[in-house]
């Protein structure tokens, strides 16, 4: 990771591990979701068609679920990536639609969490309280920087305008 890279990565760790369980599952969902338009970003041709799919209420690959499936049809995710940004996305989603008495110890949300791969070797994980919410954490934080990179890998993929024959 370049300097600056890690300079914002680092600040965003730090404030991301002091949020509330609600900010933390609408903020680490958000980063993913920035990274997934970042690689499809890369992948496509440049211009107003991308923009059209990628931005705005309206645009087909808008939301968070969009980019999930169009990366993993596209082959820029992993079914593994794609599996646990799902998860990081039904979190997120829970507790956005619930007003309030939900956080990570809650039963549904510690199930969703359950399913989440850990990267974590299992000598580190028994030594630690391994928290639904750590569990949470890790998936945002060790998905992020799978995919940190990824959009410069998706430019050797990178889509062009083709000439057809009639």
């Amino acid at each position: 990771m370049h300097e600056h890279e890690s300079n914002y990565f680092s600040e965003f760790l730090a404030e991301f591990q002091k949020e509330s369980d609600r900010g933390a599952a609408l903020v680490g969902a958000a980063l993913l979701d920035a990274r997934l338009e970042r690689i499809l970003r890369s992948h496509f041709i440049v211009g107003k068609s991308a923009n059209e799919l990628l931005d705005g209420g309206n645009g087909p690959l808008a939301s968070f679920s969009a980019r999930i499936k169009c990366c993993q049809a596209l082959g820029l995710i992993t079914d593994n990536e794609k599996n646990d940004i799902d998860l990081v996305r039904a979190i997120r989603n829970a507790f956005a639609h619930q007003e309030h008495g939900l956080n990570f110890e809650s039963v549904k949300i510690k199930g969703l969490c359950s399913s989440l791969v850990s990267r974590r070797p299992k000598s580190i994980q028994e030594k630690i309280e391994y928290t639904a919410r750590n569990r949470f954490i890790d998936a945002v934080v060790f998905n992020c920087l799978q995919l940190w990179y990824r959009p410069e890998h998706a430019l050797q993929l990178k889509c062009e305008e083709h000439t057809w024959p009639y």
